[in-house]
């Protein structure tokens, strides 16, 4: 080969790395990257047809040809390869073989992502340097990739709040411990935890064109819905209702005794006074046209709702609920919190919660199933277990029956069996303490509100994913077969792997 063409070879390589190094730099396509190519690609044509005569015979040689068909050959293979892992990167297949199935979404969740028709955006806040967030962020990478291989629609993005501080004042954002949106069509929702159930209802909500409408009563010494520092107060329940695409609106019913149209659910909050006939009569018709009614009442104090309740075959005990608890100097009563520990394993809201999960009351009233009216259904869905004990007083002087209470019942069905009624829906409760400030995020007592109030809502889909807990394969093993795997396996087995390494050493050495 000639002088002339190794350096136009040299120019060509020297071209295309220029072009290289500027599309890097500038992270676009410039004209100065045609004239790079264009100079490469010159100096290359240059330097062949200066030494054509060689080349020619170069590739004649016989060498040339075996060397230039293995070539052929090795980039036929790269090629059918970087083909075959195209194809397994957009289209393959994942087998689960967990026995929860721990790693395959529920068919809620498929059914959900298959249906978005835009583009859905996930975003991941976190500050670097923050403990725990590289496992946070792990863990919800892992978990958005399931989503993501039903539908490429999904978008994650993962914002540091000091990078991008504009964007995390847009969300409302100033803590770097992980927290995260789903935006869909202009709609966000926050993100409370990271796992399957939480994202779904999330999606959920942001999916949901139209927000449905809470209305809770006022005017009978209710528990205050704007009070954010007493305990007794439900401002936290209000936020948290906000939070999930609820619009949250109060109901003086004793002045306009009418509901409004748009009422999706009313909720009575630990009533003081009484309400009026025509305001019981208000919410009677209300159910009757298939409204959702959420009754929480204290002991005591029934607010002349107990009519409208035994109308759907549920008596209020009038009592006060404790557990009994085993101390060294024997069984005690627990005037602490009540815990609800017996749930509704059927009942959409209850279903998910686990036989070691409770929900904590204060002081609250038993409920007592009469007979169920004709055309309603009453589900218990939160019991005590058998070791409680009701009181007629708060003083405890005198023993109450022993045994588990019903604290919160669900009934639904049609007002008094008319075929013309719509079906309507209730939950009432003993107690109205579990919702408040003060013990609405303790344990499992969120949950249960928000699953009731998403089942009186008529968005069911938002509570019927129960989380999957992995499962452990026990290996049992009697005396005998214990015996058998020692003396015919563990002691066995080395012994044979000793005698053939020994053997094949003395072949070796005398061979």
């Amino acid at each position: 080969m000639s002088k002339i063409s190794k350096i136009s070879f040299l120019m060509a390589g020297i071209s295309l790395v220029c072009m290289t190094i500027t599309r890097y730099l500038l992270g676009e396509w410039v004209p100065f990257c045609w004239l790079s190519l264009g100079m490469a690609v010159l100096f290359l044509v240059a330097g062949i047809i200066k030494d054509r005569a060689f080349f020619k015979e170069f590739l004649t040689m016989k060498t040339t040809k075996e060397g230039m068909s293995m070539g052929v050959l090795i980039l036929l293979m790269l090629a059918v390869l970087a083909v075959v892992n195209y194809i397994g990167v957009r289209h393959y297949l994942t087998f689960d073989f967990s026995t929860a199935q721990s790693n395959t979404l529920a068919e809620q969740s498929i059914k959900l992502v298959k249906n978005l028709d835009d583009e859905l955006k996930v975003y991941f806040f976190y500050k670097k340097g923050v403990e725990g967030n590289e496992e946070n962020r792990r863990s919800f990478r892992d978990l958005i990739k399931k989503y993501q291989d039903i539908n490429p629609r999904i978008q994650l993005n993962f914002v540091e709040v000091n990078e991008q501080p504009d964007l995390a004042k847009d969300f409302g954002v100033d803590k770097g411990s992980g927290t995260a949106f789903l935006e869909y069509k202009g709609r966000r929702n926050l993100l409370q935890k990271i796992d399957e159930q939480e994202f779904t209802s999330s999606l959920v909500k942001v999916t949901r064109e139209k927000n449905k409408t809470i209305y809770f009563t006022v005017g009978h010494g209710e528990a205050n819905l704007d009070e954010v520092k007493e305990g007794l107060g439900l401002n936290a329940l209000k936020v948290m209702l906000e939070r999930n695409r609820y619009t949250v609106k109060q109901l003086p019913l004793i002045s306009e005794p009418k509901v409004p149209a748009d009422a999706d659910v009313i909720v009575i909050a630990g009533p003081i006074q009484n309400f009026l006939a025509h305001e019981v009569e208000a919410l009677e018709g209300y159910l009757k046209n298939g409204g959702s009614l959420f009754i929480a009442l204290e002991s005591q104090n029934p607010a002349n709702l107990d009519k409208l309740i035994r109308k759907m075959g549920i008596e209020l005990g009038n009592n006060y609920v404790f557990n009994i608890v085993d101390t060294v100097m024997g069984q005690g009563i627990n005037q602490g919190p009540v815990m609800g520990s017996v749930f509704s394993p059927l009942n959409e809201i209850t279903k998910a919660f686990g036989q070691s999960e409770v929900t904590l009351f204060r002081h609250p009233q038993a409920l007592k199933k009469v007979v169920e009216p004709p055309g309603m259904t009453i589900d218990e869905l939160v019991r005590t277990s058998p070791k409680s004990m009701a009181f007629k007083s708060m003083n405890l002087k005198e023993d109450g029956p022993v045994g588990s209470f019903a604290l919160v019942d669900q009934v639904v069905g049609q007002w008094d069996s008319d075929p013309q009624a719509k079906k309507f829906a209730a939950i009432i409760a003993g107690d109205v303490d579990f919702m408040t400030n003060q013990m609405l995020y303790q344990n499992l007592n969120r949950d249960l509100v928000l699953n009731s109030l998403a089942s009186l809502a008529k968005e069911e889909n938002l509570i019927s994913i129960s989380p999957k807990e992995p499962q452990a394969t026990q290996l049992i093993l009697t005396e005998t077969k214990f015996a058998v795997f020692i003396f015919a396996f563990l002691i066995p087995l080395p012994l044979l792997l000793l005698g053939a390494g020994i053997t094949l050493y003395s072949r070796r050495r005398s061979a």
